[in-house]
């Protein structure tokens, strides 16, 4: 969608001293601190769409030390009762752990 406006470009930074200046006295009840507060909010709400917050690092996986076989993992499932009716797909599933197991 296009944005239409009245404002050129060389307007812009005059028209965004004066409003930070009306704003700015509105907010001269606050202390330097509140003030600063405030605008680094406004900066981060403006920015928010399009500076992605840093994503913390994730941690590396330990790579086993070479010459050694990583340990396997056995998953046992239960036996499958023949006379309990499962859909298709459960007894395919089924099957496959199964040999999965014999291999």
């Amino acid at each position: 969608m296009n944005v239409e406006s009245w404002i050129t470009v060389e307007e812009t930074p005059a028209l965004a001293a004066e409003a930070m200046a009306v704003i700015d006295a509105r907010l001269a009840r606050l202390t330097d601190a509140e003030r600063g507060a405030f605008w680094a909010s406004i900066r981060k709400a403006y920015n928010t769409p399009y500076n992605d917050p840093e994503k913390p690092a994730q941690p590396k996986p330990v790579e086993p030390a070479p010459g050694t076989i990583p340990s396997a993992v056995e998953i046992r499932l239960p036996p499958i009762d023949p006379s309990i009716d499962l859909p298709a797909a459960a007894l395919a599933s089924a099957t496959l752990a199964a040999e999965m197991r014999a291999a």
